[in-house]
């Protein structure tokens, strides 16, 4: 029995857009033997009338594309439980792994760009994503292809027809499927009938392409926050205020509101049950975890650009350093405050202010203020040793590990533990 009907090409879905929307994402469906729907590779679109991605900086499309899937969108309307296919090059892999992170890895596949020669640490960077349980796809058109590195990380192996001859298909196929573990074979670009009969009979798995389906664009409104928001709902957290009060403060923002249940429900957090309300998800949260998630947030407020996402993403890397450090130094409470001086340690720099002004209306507790305004009290030591570690010459390591009786290799360790957290993110 033939496994495609193949009598007439899917009909294209239209555009589902929404009055006001600006976050828009394309997505295309990939289809298997039996014409299955098994995923969507998603693609950037500007708008809701684009039917292509055009766009100047590809590291900043692949950014949007995955914030649209973990916080605009969501990941239940964008793929359905199907697999997502993203595009993903160095920049994004390695700036956007807050974001990136947020996203479920057994529904995740990473499109990754052509590897340069001698690029190892990109490859190492690859390796990790994929240790996380994250796929990986790559896209090839020769047989030169054949001998890129990123290959053997690969789960799924792209071949794009409109750019692989005729003569080399069979070749190619042939190719990758005596490989130890094979991946799955995905035709790209299936544009006719004839092409899709061929593909069918070398025995490729999956099919995407025009024949079957056109991508469809959709939309929703990006919902940003504000920072006074964010604010208030950690200064009522840090004095323990009743859940009551938290959830109001919660409410009065609604894009805040929307960004927590959608986090709760669609961020991989193996959850049984989908959460309502936001009582709901402060009780499984707990004020702890849901302060880190609310300073991880405001840190990354507005950072769309790449600049803004390293800045982002340093001050979470120190936040969760400071952390590390100070455990079995301080109580578990002074070690959250820590984790806040670390975060918040970048605040002049990403919201354009003054610290004094910056942290004018959070009412922190004094020694946090004393660290971040001052310099002074029991964190400024730790901050100071933190921030040293980033100079390039290290200047002032040694003599901060000295200050405050800390091995040379347990600091090395709880920066590599920190580096790993914040890759993860599993806030």
């Amino acid at each position: 029995m033939t496994e495609f009907s193949l009598e007439a090409p899917l009909a294209s879905n239209r555009s589902a857009t929404g009055s006001g929307a600006n976050a828009f994402v394309g997505r295309q469906p990939i289809l298997d033997r039996k014409e299955q729907l098994v995923a969507y590779e998603l693609l950037y679109r500007e708008s809701d009338a684009a039917t292509s991605a055009r766009f100047r900086d590809g590291s900043q499309a692949s950014l949007e594309v995955i914030a649209s899937l973990a916080h605009d969108l969501g990941a239940e309307q964008l793929l359905g439980g199907k697999l997502g296919f993203v595009n993903v090059d160095d920049a994004a892999l390695h700036h956007g792994a807050p974001q990136l992170a947020l996203l479920d890895p057994s529904r995740t596949v990473l499109e990754i760009a052509p590897v340069a020669e001698g690029h190892e640490v990109l490859l190492n960077r690859i390796a990790e994503w994929r240790g996380r349980g994250y796929s990986v796809a790559v896209t090839i058109d020769s047989q030169e292809a054949l001998r890129r590195p990123e290959l053997a990380l690969a789960s799924y192996v792209k071949i794009d027809l409109t750019c692989t001859p005729e003569k080399d298909l069979a070749g190619l196929v042939h190719a990758l499927k005596r490989a130890g573990k094979r991946p799955f074979l995905v035709a790209e670009k299936v544009e006719s009938r004839a092409q899709a009969l061929r593909c069918l009979e070398l025995g490729f798995d999956l099919f995407q392409g025009f024949y079957f389906a056109r991508p469809e664009t959709l939309s929703a409104q990006r919902f940003d926050p504000g920072r006074s928001a964010v604010v208030q709902a950690i200064k009522l957290m840090l004095q323990n205020a009743d859940i009551i009060e938290v959830d109001q403060a919660l409410k009065r923002d609604v894009a805040l509101s929307v960004r927590l249940l959608r986090y709760m429900n669609s961020a991989g957090l193996g959850l049984s049950a989908k959460i309502d309300s936001l009582k709901q998800a402060i009780a499984l949260l707990g004020y702890q975890r849901l302060v880190r998630w609310l300073t991880v947030l405001l840190a990354s407020l507005g950072g769309s650009h790449a600049v803004e996402m390293v800045l982002a993403r340093t001050a979470i890397a120190r936040g969760r350093l400071l952390e590390i450090l100070a455990e079995g130094r301080f109580s578990l409470a002074e070690c959250d405050h820590l984790f806040i001086v670390g975060t918040f340690s970048l605040l002049p720099a990403m919201v354009m202010m003054p610290m004094s002004e910056a942290l004018r209306d959070l009412d922190l507790p004094a020694p946090i203020v004393d660290a971040l305004l001052h310099r002074s009290g029991p964190y400024a030591p730790y901050l100071a040793l933190v921030e040293a570690c980033e100079d390039p010459f290290l200047a002032g390591v040694a003599q901060g590990c000295a200050q405050l009786a800390i091995a040379p290799k347990a600091l090395t360790l709880a920066q590599l533990q920190a580096s790993q957290w914040v890759a993860q993110l599993d806030i």
